[in-house]
């Protein structure tokens, strides 16, 4: 007998389910047509669950009718072109929903948020819904060091790029903050501390007299951007200009930022007296 009342339990329960995931089956739909950035295709969406006399209202617009809600979003996107939408869990209650969201732009900067309160006709249809916006929305704090560390990335990739392949000095200059400071290993025939970077370039000039590199394996990023800092490791393949000779050497490279800028590289290698030696021999 309990296991009778267990099982009509269950079926009960996962009845509820299903009635609310069908009624937020019109919400599902909303959240896609605002994702939606084709007029047309956008269109065919809002009629699934749109009737003319469904409304809709905002700060920026209080319309009714199928087209006119579209038109709402075709203006959005006109403003925010790489507008993307996130939203949080839904809360239900009868025939009501309501759950917040976030509107972000291509860096995942912050455009807009704000809460929606949905009201349904029961019949997998939307009736109204009432946007708020909150003008004092903030990221998360993990949201924030998540873009910080996806920029520094960016700009630590394409100072690897501008050195080690392409010898781009003018893009490596836009990278680089006023006063940056390069620590090049003291062991080096080129070592020492280098400010700016105009003596940035001088150093990698007085290195390129000693060898040719070629890149041996792409490197590996290991981020902290809760301190703005991003190790680099990497292995190049060097050709001395005196001996002929080939070395592979690991490389690590310890990069700050600032305000999307480098300000400091600190250079360590695998085992540095080795290298150098290897750049004096003459045989």
């Amino acid at each position: 007998m309990r296991k009778i009342y267990l099982f009509c339990f269950f079926v009960v329960l996962n009845g509820l389910f299903a009635q609310k995931k069908d009624k937020l089956y019109p919400v599902a739909v909303y959240e896609k047509v605002w994702q939606e950035k084709n007029s047309d295709t956008r269109l065919k969406m809002i009629k699934s669950i749109w009737l003319e006399d469904s409304t809709f209202e905002d700060p920026s617009a209080s319309i009714k009718g199928i087209a006119a809600f579209n038109n709402v979003i075709n203006e959005f996107y006109k403003k925010n072109p790489d507008a993307v939408l996130t939203s949080g869990p839904k809360i239900v209650k009868d025939n009501y929903v309501t759950w917040e969201w976030k509107v972000l732009d291509s860096k995942n900067n912050l455009v807009l948020a704000g809460r929606d309160f949905a009201r349904l006709n029961g019949k997998g249809q939307v009736s109204k819904i009432i946007g708020f916006w909150d003008k004092g929305a903030t990221l998360s704090e993990a949201d924030v060091l998540k873009n910080l560390e996806a920029d520094n990335l960016k700009v630590v990739a394409k100072y690897y790029e501008s050195i080690f392949k392409t010898r781009d000095f003018d893009t490596l200059g836009t990278l680089v903050a006023d006063g940056a400071v390069y620590n090049q290993a003291t062991g080096l025939p080129y070592g020492g501390t280098y400010v700016g970077f105009s003596e940035w370039t001088k150093m990698f000039t007085k290195s390129a007299e000693f060898f040719d590199l070629q890149i041996e394996k792409e490197p590996v990023y290991f981020s902290d951007a809760s301190k703005n800092e991003i190790i680099m490791y990497f292995t190049i393949s060097c050709k001395s200009k005196k001996s002929g000779k080939t070395m592979s050497v690991p490389i690590s490279e310890h990069i700050d930022l600032k305000d999307g800028k480098i300000t400091a590289v600190r250079s360590f290698y695998y085992d540095t007296k080795q290298f150098a030696e290897f750049l004096k021999s003459k045989k």
